[in-house]
């Protein structure tokens, strides 16, 4: 059947356009586990006629933007932070009277999207624009700390304005695949830290790194020339970095507010024991199948997915849902008990599995779950892999939020440019937690990682008990209430004094009960040995604000308007409902003539040519459905012809008719989740002609070679030992398919051996495979 079907996206960037953009100067300063980002922007005017140049960039949902300011020749003009209306009119009046004009603000549906606007600059003219932000660096369970710069903004899929799509989204300029970005990007970086740096490493850029002769400071800059075609990241390792430790940052006084205030930062890393999980769960993992996961997303996703069903533990209910432009549930009449049957439904489903159903619906499948009553018997967890490239960010996030009281929920980010917005936001509203990997990274050790923080007890009455200055401190905690904790996870918490009485010495404590178990975490305050180094951009304060300001944004954006507005304005930090405004009054000569509006083209990282340039969007909406069809009869053919349609002339658009698409070749499956594919769901391995495949022998062998009469103890033997000889270096990837094996092997009959000496007899088996 042909179907026709077209749409138009984004734009290109054409090499002939003008660019206003001359380069881009990125300092990063790392002083514990606080990042600190200057970039400069130059722009030049090489047009006849005044611009306004607009720069749509992506950001950390969690960095905090806190200066903002233009050079023009003699001139600094210093931004302002104001409620977001009031900056947009702000600009708009300098922009009608001929003022020069700048504005920098958080996307309305996306808080990990930028724009800097630079207006009236006359012809010939130059303008350094600089903004500073700060954010929190990510820690490992090895203890790496990770800082990432994100270069990449892919399109993110438009949902009709009924499931909280946007009715004007941003009109970004894109470069073209294999192409360069038409600016210089430049990078380097000041590593600090009392402690000994052992490491300054980028997975993508090769480094120049200078230590200091006692290695707490590197000084850190690029080999070679940076193609911002990636997101930057800088792993840092360090001695003791999962030592618990408190900054305090004394306030500025010739500020006012929370700037004119102490802070204390609180670094926690809790140690729960392994005993505190269990297996009375429901999972539900649900699979981004969009046309933007075609290619090695989607079979990573695959490789996930098989990990993720052979590591569930006996006992447990699961359940597997794909979703696209519609959805599939594995299990149409809810979650079933784990079982050998249900676990080859599973496989079955993950060995066909295809990033083929279109857009990224994502709100209709959680509708579906939440819809469903919780088991009495098992508490509900969702595992949700996205690429994260929605825009109805926040009708999502309010969704979960609304169930976080009967449903946890963990997310993964997979690729380059995955939305931090809604990756983090759906996690911190579900009570759960985030995890991301770029293209190249493997993503199954995270999954590991969170599939046992989901078998984790929730930790109950979590709370501070602040005892400082011999009694009950004036100590003003962000935010308040505390997020949730998990195993081999940091806490960080931030505390404002709120009087000048009030004295930072003394103890505080974190407690928690674990089932019946009660726990405490104590850490010791002394204001003469916790005074952070000066630092007149107070990066803590910042930090503060910007937790508080997200716990009132997930409580209710537009109910906290005016409170999130007061904080904002006070700590000078950009938010959902302020922007950062600056004009040029100074300058003599307003700007006359017919203004020209000049979009900075951006990087995108998407499969074939083109990330679902018409993915069942509302029509005119960054999409469109087929000619005389409506949005529910556009098939998958079409949708996966759109992920590979190629550019035409400036814009992206989706051919007419039919379509061949040629199929990436997938990867090759690593050989470890062979054996780990034979694995019965009670954790036992059937000796068979698959196991003595993998083991590159014979059955007969195998059963000649067998101590023990059972052989399904042999076999559980010989896989186990064969993961251990060959994949050692990605134990924390099958240690939960070692676990549950070990456990099936103490309850069956060994004949008098203990399974280490069985481990030995298979061991010279193994090593001939």
């Amino acid at each position: 059947m042909e179907m026709n079907y077209c749409c138009i996206t984004n734009r290109f960037y054409n090499k002939e356009d003008p660019v206003p953009l001359q380069s881009v100067s990125v300092d990063v300063r790392i002083d514990g586990f606080i990042a600190n980002v200057r970039s400069t922007l130059v722009y030049r005017n090489t047009s006849k006629n005044p611009i306004e140049a607009r720069y749509e960039f992506p950001m950390d949902d969690q960095s905090v933007v806190y200066h903002f300011e233009a050079r023009i020749k003699d001139r600094v003009i210093i931004a302002e932070c104001q409620e977001k209306q009031q900056a947009k009119e702000t600009y708009d009046d300098a922009m009608k009277q001929g003022y020069g004009a700048m504005l920098m603000q958080e996307d309305d549906f996306a808080s990990d999207i930028f724009s800097c606007l630079v207006g009236n600059l006359p012809p010939d003219a130059e303008a350094s624009i600089e903004f500073g932000y700060v954010t929190e660096l990510s820690l490992h369970p090895d203890g790496i700390l990770t800082f990432l710069l994100p270069n990449i903004l892919n399109p993110r899929y438009n949902p009709s304005v009924e499931l909280g799509g946007s009715t004007n989204p941003s009109d970004i300029t894109y470069v073209k695949k294999g192409e360069e970005q038409p600016y210089k990007f430049e990078i380097k970086a000041t590593v600090i830290n009392p402690a000994k740096i052992t490491a300054v490493k980028a997975a993508k850029d090769e480094l120049n790194v200078k230590l200091n002769d006692d290695k707490t400071l590197a000084e850190v800059t690029l080999a070679k020339p940076f193609v911002a075609n990636h997101d930057f990241t800088l792993d840092i390792s360090f001695e003791e970095a999962t030592k618990p430790h408190i900054i305090i940052e004394k306030g500025d006084d010739s500020k006012d507010g929370i700037l004119k205030k102490d802070v204390v930062m609180l670094n926690f890393f809790p140690e729960l024991k392994d005993t505190d999980y269990t297996s009375k769960h429901e999972f539900i993992f649900i699979v981004d199948r969009s046309g933007s996961m075609q290619g090695s997303r989607i079979e990573m996703a695959k490789e996930t997915l098989l990990l993720f069903l052979k590591s569930l533990p006996p006992g447990c209910y699961f359940n597997v849902i794909g979703f696209g432009s519609t959805f599939q549930v594995l299990f149409a009449d809810g979650s079933r008990e784990y079982s050998e049957d249900s676990l080859k439904a599973a496989t079955d489903l993950q060995r066909t599995m295809d990033a083929d159903l279109g857009g990224t619906e994502i709100l209709a499948p959680l509708q579906h779950i939440y819809e469903k009553a919780t088991l009495s018997t098992h508490t509900r967890e969702i595992l949700l892999l996205t690429d994260g490239e929605v825009m109805n960010t926040e009708t999502v996030i309010d969704l979960v939020k609304k169930n976080a009281n009967n449903t946890r929920l963990f997310s993964f980010g997979i690729g380059e440019g995955a939305s931090t917005s809604l990756v983090k936001g759906i996690a911190r509203a579900g009570r759960g937690r985030a995890e991301f990997t770029k293209e190249g990274e493997r993503l199954q050790p995270l999954v590991v990682k969170t599939l046992k923080a989901a078998m984790q007890l929730a930790v109950s009455e979590l709370h501070l008990d602040w005892q400082l200055g011999g009694g009950s401190p004036d100590i003003i905690q962000l935010p308040k209430e505390l997020p949730p904790l998990f195993a081999g996870e940091r806490l960080i918490i931030y505390a404002l004094t709120a009087s000048d009485k009030t004295v930072l010495d003394g103890k505080v404590i974190l407690r928690c009960k674990i089932g019946d178990r009660k726990l405490e975490f104590g850490l010791d305050v002394d204001s003469g040995k916790n005074i952070s180094s000066k630092d007149a951009s107070l990066p803590i304060h910042r930090l503060a604000a910007k937790a508080q300001i997200k716990q009132l944004q997930d409580a209710g954006k537009d109910e906290n308007k005016m409170s999130i507005v007061l904080l904002s304005t006070a700590a000078n930090v950009i938010s959902c409902h302020t922007s950062m405004v600056g004009v040029d009054k100074e300058c003599k000569e307003k700007v006359i003539g017919d203004l020209i509006r000049q979009n900075i083209p951006v990087m995108y990282d998407a499969p074939g040519s083109m990330v679902l340039c018409c993915a069942l969007a509302a029509p005119g909406i960054m999409g469109c459905a087929p000619k005389g069809k409506s949005r529910s009869h556009f098939t998958a053919r079409a949708a996966r012809a759109c992920a590979y349609s190629q550019p035409q002339g400036n814009y992206m658009q989706c051919d007419s008719g039919s379509v061949d698409v040629v199929e990436p070749q997938p990867p090759a499956q690593p050989t470890y989740l062979d054996v780990v594919s034979l694995q019965k769901f009670s954790g036992e391995w059937k000796l068979d002609e698959d196991l003595a495949k993998v083991l590159k022998t014979t059955l007969d062998e195998l059963e000649k070679a067998s101590p023990v009469k059972a052989l399904t103890v042999w076999a559980t033997v010989l896989a186990l030992s064969y993961l251990e000889a060959k994949f050692s270096d990605k134990k924390d990837e099958w240690e939960m398919i070692d676990t549950k094996a070990r456990q099936w092997l103490d309850l069956q009959d060994r004949e008098g051996h203990n399974i280490d000496d069985l481990l030995k007899n298979a061991r010279s088996i193994v090593d001939q495979a």
